[in-house]
């Protein structure tokens, strides 16, 4: 991916996550990027402008996931246990999108008959 996409998907995510730290969001980038390139087993040329959707969703998921530490507590008799949860590696969010990635790779997809 070039570096004007890149700078054209944080610069969205700023507006929508203004809390958002410029080089988290430039970190976490770099590796869906990466994530995404392993999945081009084939060594097709990849169609970022085509996946710029999916990679700026799953850069906001992982960021909202990151910013919104949830708290969860448990109850054990009179003692109370809260430890902050993290939900959502950027592994598990792609896994909603990796057909749609190989498909647009030209790697390992599904195939219809």
């Amino acid at each position: 991916m070039d570096d004007s996409l890149k700078k054209k998907i944080i610069e969205s995510l700023k507006k929508q996550l203004p809390e958002a730290n410029e080089e988290r969001l430039k970190t976490v980038l770099e590796l869906i990027l990466l994530e995404i390139e392993s999945y081009n087993t084939c060594g097709n040329e990849i169609s970022w402008e085509k996946l710029q959707g999916a990679v700026t969703e799953v850069l906001y998921q992982s960021m909202k996931n990151e910013l919104d530490n949830i708290v969860s507590s448990v109850r054990r008799g009179d003692t109370t246990i809260s430890y902050a949860s993290k939900s959502g590696e950027i592994k598990g969010l792609l896994a909603g999108y990796d057909d749609l990635i190989k498909r647009i790779i030209g790697c390992g997809g599904l195939e219809f008959f």
